[in-house]
């Protein structure tokens, strides 16, 4: 091991090379905008190198930049860089890590005990660098990064939408890791509602049904999901989400957890597909019958008690209280029927929509089935076979050709001469595919033959 008087000044942080020497500096880029660095950090590693009395051990590449660092800083403070750095010291972060070079510096600031510095436009990916290198601990970088996410996004609605787009190249890892994108959201629609959600808009349609799912998962009114839904829907109309991808991310709005007003115009919206729109009807129509049977009970119940004897008495004394509560529960019942006629209707809307699909299906499998029986019935004419009769038994005969056919009959008459008559008719110019000439033809020759034989008869 070389003497701590040979370890050599540092003067710079980034270097062309990437390989191990005597003066190596602790991370070296071939970007020129990395030329110096943060003295904080050089005199860290620095100091760090002195007191261990060896320099750095281990270089971790990202996006082309190498870091060269000491192994016992890195790996108490990271599970993932201690799993992967225990037989290697040369490794290279790729993906599925989304890291930047940028972000990863700060971890090893972290790992200095340097206080990283924090701004609305890299908390969102500091966090969800933390998280994926296991930086869990208690104390470590990730509890850091989620005290300094809430401060800034619960606090100011303006630095929120900041972290908002900063989350959007780094997805899906930013919702998945930490939940920052629905909780940004909830902190921007809590202030200005969905009018601020224009990034949302621009997800890629993967990524949004992350989003979506998420954001379900953690809210019991679904108001704002189905609003979102919708939005991004009416954003991108039909040519970047698919029917497939719609359906998808229909399937996240739990129908149960919509206000009646949301269902309602969940029912009549022609952007959402129709799985949803049916399960909206069938919450809103199971919804109103509940409501109608809670409005009807409590006005049986009041007409009931002003029936009663202790109810006439006190009709005199009713107050204005009173008579507001009973008006108001009977236009309850009122506008819930309305409601529920309007919730029937567009139900007879949709069953008329699916029997003309059917009908539309059944026209299209009876054609097909036309089609089949006509390719059926032509192979059967191909091979249909002629029989002429021996001794009033039938024999087998020949493959039937255009050419050459003759259908023969010979049976036994009623003996009054004692002769047996025999007739044939000749088919051979008879077109196959003329199916009515064919059997005119056919008839007029059997009618002719028993002319003959009676004549013959007689």
């Amino acid at each position: 091991m070389r003497g701590l008087n040979q370890l050599g000044a540092v003067e710079t942080i980034y270097e062309e090379e990437c390989e191990f020497s005597s003066t190596s500096s602790p991370f070296a880029s071939p970007s020129p905008s990395f030329s110096s660095s943060p003295p904080s950090f050089h005199s860290r590693v620095k100091a760090w190198s002195l007191k261990i009395g060896r320099e750095t051990d281990v270089l971790i590449r990202v996006q082309g930049t190498c870091f060269r660092l000491h192994k016992d800083r890195v790996v108490s403070q990271s599970s993932y860089l201690k799993r992967h750095l225990t037989e290697t010291s040369d490794l290279t972060i790729s993906p599925p890590l989304n890291i930047t070079v940028e972000t990863f510096a700060a971890v090893a600031e972290f790992c200095y005990n340097i206080q990283v510095q924090m701004t609305p436009a890299n908390v969102a990916v500091i966090r969800t660098a933390s998280e994926m290198l296991g930086m869990t601990a208690a104390d470590g970088l990730s509890h850091l990064a989620e005290m300094r996410f809430r401060e800034v996004v619960f606090t100011n609605p303006e630095q929120a939408l900041t972290v908002l787009r900063s989350c959007m190249a780094i997805l899906p890892e930013a919702e998945t890791t930490a939940s920052l994108v629905s909780r940004c959201i909830e902190a921007l629609v809590s202030v200005h509602g969905i009018t601020r959600l224009n990034e949302v808009n621009e997800m890629q349609p993967r990524d949004f049904q992350i989003v979506a799912e998420s954001f379900g998962r953690r809210y019991e009114n679904h108001d704002v999901l189905y609003k979102m839904v919708d939005s991004y829907f009416k954003e991108n109309k039909f040519e970047k989400v698919t029917e497939e991808e719609r359906s998808s991310i229909c399937s996240c709005i739990d129908c149960t957890k919509l206000s009646s007003d949301a269902l309602v115009e969940c029912v009549q919206n022609p952007r959402i597909p129709l799985r949803l729109v049916m399960r909206a009807v069938l919450v809103e129509h199971l919804n109103t019958r509940h409501s109608i049977a809670i409005a009807s009970s409590e006005v049986q119940r009041h007409q009931l008690r002003f029936e009663s004897n202790e109810g006439r008495q006190r009709r005199r004394s009713m107050t204005l209280g009173d008579f507001l509560h009973r008006d108001a529960a009977l236009r309850q019942t009122e506008r819930l029927k309305t409601v529920m006629d309007s919730t029937n209707a567009r139900i007879g809307s949709l069953e008329e929509e699916v029997r003309c699909m059917n009908r539309v299906l059944r026209k299209c499998e009876g054609k097909e089935e036309e089609e089949e029986r006509g390719v059926l019935g032509s192979e059967r004419s191909a091979s249909f076979h002629f029989v002429p009769v021996e001794n009033g038994r039938v024999k087998k005969g020949e493959r039937w050709s255009s050419s050459s056919s003759k259908i023969e009959f010979d049976g036994r008459m009623e003996k009054r001469q004692g002769k047996r008559s025999s007739f044939s008719v000749d088919v051979g110019s008879v077109n196959p595919k003329m199916n009515k000439t064919f059997r005119q033809r056919f008839m007029i020759g059997l009618r002719n033959a028993f002319r003959v034989q009676n004549s013959a008869s007689t």
